[in-house]
């Protein structure tokens, strides 16, 4: 499925549990009845322009294995967190930038969770990070995500910048990760 929601103020959606599958790019800023109704999603591809979480608060993705998070608005860092939080079986995540930024700050500071994830304790294998550029705040959630993603047999990152390459490596390398298995791969 493909959407792309310019007028969710008008339809109402529910449950889709045949729905497995999903490109969403969402445009306005009231779009949680419908991402709400993907409960039965396995594969997500998001891109969310608005800084608010695009569905209702108790919504949890149970069947979520795989997601794919645009990076291009200001408050995707905190989206994600909370579609960690609520998608206990994910084991693969890719973040990346589909669109230019809509946003002067790379990244709004997110909210480190209190309580480490479910997916990040049992689940999550492989992580790929597009368009990575080793700012703090970057740097400091894949500390996070290194740090508690116990399962994590691969994390790439890839960086349109080779002139901070060696640099940002040579961060990223010295990061703590708890998965003795894990694999950091760069280009």
């Amino acid at each position: 499925m493909n959407f792309k929601d310019t007028f969710s103020n008008f339809l109402m959606f529910k449950q889709m549990p045949e729905v497995t599958e999903a490109n969403i790019q969402v445009i306005c800023d009231q779009s949680e009845n419908f991402i709400g109704s993907l409960t039965s999603i396995r594969h997500l591809s998001l891109c969310c322009l608005s800084s608010e979480t695009p569905y209702p608060s108790g919504t949890t993705f149970p069947y979520l294995e795989h997601l794919e998070l645009c990076t291009c608005s200001a408050g995707w860092a905190n989206l994600l967190v909370c579609l960690l939080k609520d998608s206990p079986r994910l084991q693969y995540l890719k973040l990346k930038s589909q669109h230019p930024a809509h946003y002067n700050d790379p990244m709004l500071l997110w909210k480190e969770p209190t309580v480490v994830p479910e997916c990040l304790t049992m689940h999550l294998e492989i992580m790929e990070w597009r368009q990575y550029e080793g700012t703090e705040p970057e740097r400091n959630l894949a500390a996070y995500i290194l740090a508690n993603a116990t399962c994590l047999k691969m994390a790439t990152f890839l960086t349109r910048c080779r002139n901070k390459h060696h640099r940002m490596l040579r961060k990223l390398k010295k990061l703590k990760r708890i998965s003795q298995t894990c694999q950091l791969l760069f280009d």
